[in-house]
């Protein structure tokens, strides 16, 4: 009996692909596991590289469908009870998916389990937040860095003092590695599709805690990921445009238009604050002034984002993938 069906989604990552998908017998250690990876029309040789790896089904798409949809893809016609969506960015270590699918089964209020993800250098990528909310947003936008670590940045799952250090249910995590219970589905694909990129895992976590089943963080099971990487070659800086508009329209979705309005508003407020932090900053000489100048260009770039939501209650989605691409 199959146990799991593990589902990929590349585009143009073949050397982590391969790496990924080298890991995956030792990381599944022994479960009778279906392998699919859907392709989104690569122009490097992502699909011949997966299949050369036994056991692996590729998929490849004419044209690229985005990370939902080839996800869902991936994911679908299984009898498997567990479903893994995992990035081709991550290099699961032995038993480390073995484990994570032995939690699902633990847990029988968790209709999803996720690691603790580490940066490549072995450090902690913060993975962890709570949902999207004004309380959350006046939190992070306005009170100082330093004041955001310990036991506020913890309450809040703020990144400079969240540790993921213990393993607990949580709001909502990113979709690196996404160890999913089949059931908890109730017959839907896993991901929305209405953006190409970016959202479906909060709008999943959304989705789940509202139909009465739990996201839990195992703490100490650790997989590393590179993050970003097929994000970072579609639309490089220009990635947290996508990021943003693709969460106001899961926030419109789930709490209305009104609510969103709000969010953006106390968004725009504090890009603002932000960037003439910046420029203050940017005045000074070196290294650090430069990267200030750049982070100032990326928050200026964000104000008509914020902006259109605030006005209109509708951010704009893109509706075909860029002409390089994405993931």
């Amino acid at each position: 009996m199959t146990e799991v069906r593990v589902g990929i989604v590349s585009w143009n990552t073949s050397a982590l692909l391969d790496r990924c998908l080298g890991a995956l017998s030792a990381a599944l250690d022994g479960l009778d596991a279906e392998i699919v990876v859907v392709d989104n029309a690569s122009g490097d040789d992502s699909a011949t590289v997966a299949a050369r790896h036994r056991g692996v089904h590729v998929v490849v798409n004419r044209t690229n469908e985005g990370y939902a949809r080839a996800m869902n893809q991936a994911l679908a016609d299984t009898p498997a009870p567990v479903l893994i969506a995992l990035n081709p960015d991550t290099e699961p270590p032995p038993s480390s998916l073995a484990k994570l699918v032995e939690r699902v089964h633990e847990r029988p209020g968790a209709g999803l389990v996720v690691p603790r993800l580490l940066n490549p250098d072995g450090t902690l990528q913060p993975s962890v937040q709570r949902f999207p909310s004004l309380p959350l947003a006046l939190v992070s936008g306005f009170v100082p860095p330093r004041w955001q670590r310990g036991r506020l940045g913890q309450r809040w799952w703020l990144e400079p003092g969240a540790p993921h250090d213990r393993c607990e249910p949580v709001d909502w995590a990113i979709g690196a590695v996404h160890v999913l219970r089949a059931g908890a589905l109730g017959g839907m694909p896993p991901y929305c599709e209405r953006s190409l990129m970016y959202a479906e895992d909060l709008e999943l976590c959304w989705r789940l805690h509202r139909t009465g089943w739990q996201v839990w963080l195992e703490a100490d099971i650790e997989i590393p990921h590179v993050g970003n990487a097929a994000g970072q070659r579609a639309w490089g800086w220009q990635r947290r445009h996508r990021y943003w508009a693709a969460s106001y329209d899961v926030v419109r979705a789930v709490r209305g238009s009104a609510h969103a309005r709000a969010w953006a508003g106390v968004n725009l407020a504090a890009t603002a604050v932000h960037l003439a932090a910046n420029r203050v900053g940017s005045l000074t000489a070196g290294p650090a002034a430069a990267r200030r100048r750049h982070e100032a260009a990326v928050l200026r770039s964000l104000l008509p984002v914020h902006g259109r939501v605030l006005a209109t209650g509708v951010p704009r989605l893109e509706a075909q993938p860029p002409a390089s691409g994405l993931r």
